[in-house]
Formats: structure tokens, sequence, C-alpha cells
């Protein structure tokens, strides 16, 4: 075994004991398309992990990878790149042929969607090519997969299903069923929690059982079961038909609350799969990713669910690893793939990992690349121990420049929060992962056209990837909670299309829905907002990226600035450089700031007045070097002096 060591196996006392089987399975475990090609599936890798330490013989087979390796790196990835609503569930939709026998909807499903156009551009195809790919080739693709003789060597197989990869898991198990029919098949996932596991369970008899909710105790629970010859239905989490083929909503999945007794994901079928196929055949160009999990649930969500998220569907209790757990499990993956970048898959990240994990990875003699989400309040402390950690690039759920907007998100962050995160995460070179959000009940046009005002004194910042609408998803309190007035909400029409299956309730089954909301902007500021984003996507790109910096002297605080074109310079003398720079760690009020400049010139009494203080940072914002809300300052400029992580930006010399 690759590093020399064994994986850790699972904590066998966390587990009830109807886990063990009266003998070993072996499982399949499968990541079907459009599940991302640059990394492996940590859910099969897992669930391989704790399977196998109840002595079943698993392995987790990558599908995903061979179809990239048929169509091209550059094809696929635009289709699991590409967002669901946007693309009107396209990757599903392509495979209706190879799961439903349906065709001749292509030229509607066209119509339907324009937006389809935007892909087949993006891959330098045709429609002509769409209509062969799903007429033909996938079913094709689908025949010659299930023939393989591999699959004569499984007992059970289980598909791993979130986002795009319901309809090609869905072609498989039909064709393998036909084959085989003693295989016992299995779906999990997102795509099956709630009310949507027994629904298609109903309507796709070549499903044996669902699992609805977290896997790691109810997949094994349900191997033994199968493995003494017993039905599953009836065990928590599980779904299953009853002796006269009715599919009931099972009991809770049983949850792990001790973190720390989940195994190391297994990676090591999917980098055979990889080599055996050729990385460049199968990644292209992509930097090769490992994937850990280190919490479950949200903390934030606990106290304050956004209102528009959708995800911990079943479950928003916050589980997390011991740090000293979380960097052996890192330390491990490392060691055996020799990849330094990975991502975490947590919905947030565990704040008390800032002085335990990121120290030690701090002073860790590695290379690493590591992706985090986060809050949006992070310090400029804590950005910076980030960078030192290796942390590469965040995505901290910015949402919005709009106070007001936050509110009623309840993201528990404010406008000068999250320009705050901006500024010094592009100082110590930390990547931000972005976007605008617009549609919430109760926003008004001011809201929009006040961040198109605010746009022009940030282009020296990381901008947001662009400006969208939100997403009504299942599980969301805007979904679930009448009160904020959703209505005519339907699921979105690509169901139809991407399930063309009589019976079948898409009620049911769908995760992305059409709506109608009340009192939100009208299209003509959200346009205002969009086109100053653009604005500021173009100038960070260019060769003459904008900067506000300062250099630093004793007694005195040069500005340079080139935002808009322009170039200016300015010095603030004495009290004043020390009030600017007092300002930009976090919003401070002018009479906070008073306060300390008073102290550092030797108490009370000593230093400007409240009244120059106040004077002051008025001015700093006429002249767009600073932002206010609600009586606080946060001044925009950034120190010229660099960050010292590891990232782009970061390289520990004074560029001054």
């Amino acid at each position: 075994m690759a590093g020399g060591r064994e994986l850790p196996l699972i904590g066998r006392p966390v587990f009830p004991g109807d886990c063990v089987p009266s003998g070993p399975l072996r499982i399949a475990l499968v990541n079907m398309p459009w599940a991302r090609t640059d990394t492996p599936s940590i859910q099969c890798g897992l669930l391989q992990s704790v399977l196998t330490s109840f002595g079943h013989e698993a392995r987790s087979l990558y599908p995903n990878l061979d179809l990239a390796a048929v169509l091209g790196p550059k094809f696929y990835e635009v289709i699991t790149e590409a967002p669901s609503e946007r693309v009107h569930l396209f990757g599903e939709w392509l495979f209706g042929t190879a799961a439903f026998g349906v065709t001749g909807d292509e030229e509607e499903y066209r119509s339907r969607f324009p937006e389809i156009a935007e892909v087949c551009a993006a891959t330098g195809t045709d429609w002509e090519f769409v209509t062969e790919l799903r007429r033909v080739r996938l079913p094709a693709w689908i025949d010659e997969i299930a023939s393989r003789d591999l699959w004569d060597g499984f007992d059970m197989v289980g598909f791993t299903s979130t986002f795009m990869q319901n309809v090609a898991a869905l072609a498989l198990a039909r064709r393998l069923k036909e084959a085989r029919p003693e295989l016992v098949v299995v779906f999990g996932g997102a795509n099956y929690d709630g009310d949507m596991g027994p629904e298609y369970l109903r309507n796709f008899p070549f499903i044996d059982y669902v699992v609805v909710g977290e896997g790691d105790v109810t997949l094994p629970r349900l191997a033994a079961a199968v493995s003494r010859g017993e039905p599953g239905t009836g065990l928590p989490g599980v779904g299953g038909r009853d002796g006269q083929g009715r599919v009931g909503v099972p009991a809770p999945a049983t949850r792990i609350t001790g973190m720390d007794a989940l195994p190391v994901p297994s990676y090591d079928d999917y980098f055979s799969a990889v080599e055996s196929l050729g990385h460049g055949n199968v990644i292209g160009t992509n930097t090769q990713r490992l994937l850990v999990e280190f919490s479950r649930g949200c903390w934030w969500g606990e106290k304050h669910h956004c209102t528009f998220c959708g995800l911990n569907a079943l479950g928003m209790q916050y589980r997390a690893k011991s740090p000293r757990r979380a960097l052996a499990d890192l330390e491990e993956l490392m060691r055996r793939h020799r990849v330094v970048a990975v991502d975490a898959v947590d919905n947030i990240l565990d704040m008390a990992y800032l002085g335990t994990l990121c120290a030690d990875l701090r002073a860790a003699p590695w290379d690493t690349a590591l992706f985090f989400e986060v809050k949006a309040n992070l310090t400029r402390e804590q950005v910076r121990l980030l960078a030192e950690a290796g942390v590469w690039k965040i995505q901290p759920g910015l949402e919005s420049l709009s106070s007001h907007v936050l509110g009623l998100m309840r993201k528990g962050s404010s406008r000068l929060l999250n320009v705050r995160l901006l500024k010094w995460a592009h100082h110590y070179g930390v990547r931000v992962d972005w976007n605008l959000l617009t549609g919430f009940p109760g926003e008004t046009d001011e809201d929009y056209t006040g961040q198109a005002e605010l746009v022009p004194l940030l282009t020296h910042l990381e901008p947001p990837a662009g400006v969208g609408r939100i997403w009504l998803e299942r599980f969301s309190p805007y979904f679930t909670d009448p009160s904020f007035g959703m209505s005519e909400v339907t699921p979105k029409q690509a169901y139809r299309f991407a399930y063309p299956v009589p019976g079948l309730d898409h009620e049911r089954i769908a995760y992305f829905f059409d709506y109608r909301a009340r009192e939100v902007s009208s299209p003509e500021a959200v346009a205002v907002l969009a086109k100053a984003v653009e604005g500021w996507q173009r100038s960070w790109e260019s060769a003459d990226r904008a900067v506000l910096a300062y250099r630093r002297g004793p007694g005195w605080l040069t500005l340079f600035d080139t935002r808009g074109g322009r170039r200016r310079k300015a010095t603030l003398e004495g009290w004043r450089a020390d009030a600017y720079e007092g300002c930009g760690e976090a919003p401070r009020s002018a009479a906070r700031l008073h306060r300390d400049l008073a102290a550092a010139a030797g108490g009370e009494g000593r230093g400007p007045s409240l009244r120059e203080v106040e004077e002051f940072l008025r001015f700093t914002v006429r002249h767009g070097i600073c932002l206010e809300e609600d009586g606080k300052y946060l001044s925009l400029a950034l120190p010229l002096r660099t960050g010292v992580g590891r990232g782009a930006e970061g390289t520990g010399r004074d560029a001054g």
C-alpha cells in the first residue's frame, strides 16, 4: 500500500451490531457521468472504506472517466461545470434515450431552452452532434459498459447520485438488472433525500432499495441484511418494497455523531482508472485534486438557516472531526496519492480549526493548495492564517454587497464585512469564489443600484463570477416556509424533458423549482448591477489591473490609486495616517478611532478632537478611499507590503 501505512479502520463500537454481515458481499460503488473527473468520488471512497471494514469486497467504479475519455475532456467538462438551471438539466436530458428510450423531442427541447446553444458553442459542436449523442452514442456507450464481464463478480451495485448523474445511473442500472436479475441494485445520494428516493423506487422496478439520508451506517446495515438473505425494508434510512410491492417512507437514517469514527476514504480505484485511461484523456489540463470531509452540517445554519439554501436536507446539526484526526486524514491522503491540491466538501469551516488544524498546516513543510467554504466575517489575521496554511481559494458565501439583502438572506454579515474579506483575501493571495444573487422577497431596486454605485470603488478587489437570480431549491426555507410568499411553485420545466416517465411525480423528484416571488427588484435595476460587474471583470482581467494601495512610513501614509483609469497619489500625515490605517483591520466608528488616537497620544484629551476625526472620515468617504455604513468606516486601500501566504499574490517579500 502506497505510503507504507494502512488506512485506519472505522470505529466499530460506534456502529450498531446489525452492520456485521453473516458473510462478505461483493459490492460495486458506481460514479456515473456527469460527475467531475479531476477528483475521486468521496461518496464512493468513504463507503468503500466503511464496507471493507466490515469484511465486504467493495470496489469503486468510475464510468464517468470512461465517458470523458470517449467524448474528450473539454466537452465533458463543459457539461459538468454548467449550472443546472442555466443549461436546463442538459446533462440529464442527454441520457434520456439511454434511460427511457425517448427520442424525437430534441427540437422541442432546443426551442424551449435556446440557452443550450451556448453549451454547443463552448464545446465547438452543433445540434446535429448533440442529437446523435443522445440518440445513438450514449445508448451504445451504456450498452457497452453494461456488457462488461466485471459485473458478474458483484452481488450488489450501489449508485451514488448527486446533481446531474441520475439519469445516466438509471440507464445503466436498468441494463444491469435486465441482464442479471439477481443483482441487488441500490441508489443513494442527494438526489434521493426526502420524498425523492421513494418516488424513484415506486417508478423504477429495477431499483431494489434506496438509501435516504447518510449512508455510512445505513448501507452496511443493508449489506448485512442482504448477506443473511433478509429483506432490507424496514431498516432506518432504507426504502424498499413490502410483500405486496408497496413502497413506504423509511424511518430516518442513523446519522454519524462522532466524525472521528469514519475511515479515510479509499481512492485507489480512481487513481488506477485515471492511469489506465490516461490522465490527459480524462482530465485534460486540469489539476488533479483530492476531496476531504472534515465536518457535516452547518454551525451557522443551526442558528440561522440561510433562506435560499437547500443543503443539509435532513439535518443541519454540525459535527466536525477533531483537529488531530483531520490533520491525520489529510496527511494520509496526500502521502498515499502524492497530490497536494485538496478540496474540503464541508459546508463551512470549523472555526476551531483556525487555531489548531490551520496552525499545524502552517508549520508543516508541505505545498498544500486547499479549498474551504468559510463564513464571510473572517478577520485579517484569520485570512492570513489560512493563506499561511496553504489555503489558495475560499468560498465565503458573500452573495451580496447590500446589508439589507444580506439580512433578507439571514447571512449574519454586512456590506463592510464582505468587503473586508475581499480586501484581505486579495492581500494575502487567497482567491475568492463568489457571486452576487438577486430575487429575495423584500428587496428593493435601490439594493442593486446601490451596489452598482459601489463597484467603481472596488475594482482593485476580486470581482464576483456573475450576477444571477436565486434558485428555489427543495429543503430551503423559501421552499418549505409559505410565509415567505413564494407562489406558483412548480418543478422546473426541464424535468418533463429529463424525466419523460408516465406516472413519475415531478413534484416529488425535483430539486429545482420555478416560482414567483413577491416584492423583488425590477429587471432594470438588476441589469444596472450586472453591467457594472461586467466592467469590474474586464478591469480585473486586463493587464493594467486597478490598484488602491498605500506605503507606510513614520508619521505618514501615501496612497496610490489607479481605479477608473486615473492615477492619483496623496499623502496622509500624523494622526490622519493612523486613523486611516486604524479602520483597515475592521470597520470602526469615529468614536472608537478617537479613543484609540487619544490613547496613542498619551491619554484622554490628547490627539485630535472627535469632530476632527469625524470630518476626516467623511473626507475619506467623499474621495472613495473609505466606505461608511451605520456610523462605521472601513478603509479600502491595501498595504503595499505583500501578504505572506502561499497564494499567487503572497511572496513574503517587501514590494515597497
